[in-house]
């Protein structure tokens, strides 16, 4: 145990030895891949009321280019939110009979969602929600980044 100990403070000496000297008071650190992406598409932040009606289906789309980053926040009121089934995902645009991309980013019927979406490929993104329930009922979709708005 006490050569384990005296390990320590030696390799964290070599770890430091491999670090740049400081210029003026700071260390430059090589940024690494895919820490820094500049958008061709504006930043925008909206607010959706979603509808969707009793026994109904319906996906709402935002265009988001790969490497684009959002934001999002979803909620809904109902009497069982267990009935509205979600599946947040992405697609690309078929070229004419060739198989397009599809991924899933989560599926659940938990009533609402918050998280951040870095798109994995330039395409369609967006939920899938399907309201098992009897009643009307509205989404509040929360979204700022960098999207298109797409018709829905």
């Amino acid at each position: 145990m006490k050569y384990l100990l005296l390990l320590i403070p030696i390799s964290l000496l070599v770890s430091c030895a491999q670090l740049p000297e400081p210029v003026n008071g700071w260390i430059d650190i090589p940024l690494s891949e895919n820490t820094f992406h500049e958008s061709t598409v504006t930043y925008k932040t909206g607010s959706y009321e979603i509808p969707v009606y009793a026994y109904e289906a319906l996906e709402y789309k935002l265009g988001i280019l790969e490497g684009d980053t959002v934001a999002y926040e979803w909620s809904v009121a109902m009497a069982n939110p267990q009935l509205l089934e979600v599946e947040f995902h992405g697609h690309t645009d078929r070229i004419g009979d060739e198989p397009g991309l599809l991924m899933y980013y989560k599926i659940h019927n938990e009533g609402k969602e918050s998280g951040t979406l870095k798109a994995p490929f330039s395409g369609i993104h967006g939920w899938y929600l399907n309201n098992r329930s009897d009643e009307d009922i509205v989404v509040t979709l929360n979204v700022s980044g960098f999207y298109t708005e797409l018709e829905q």
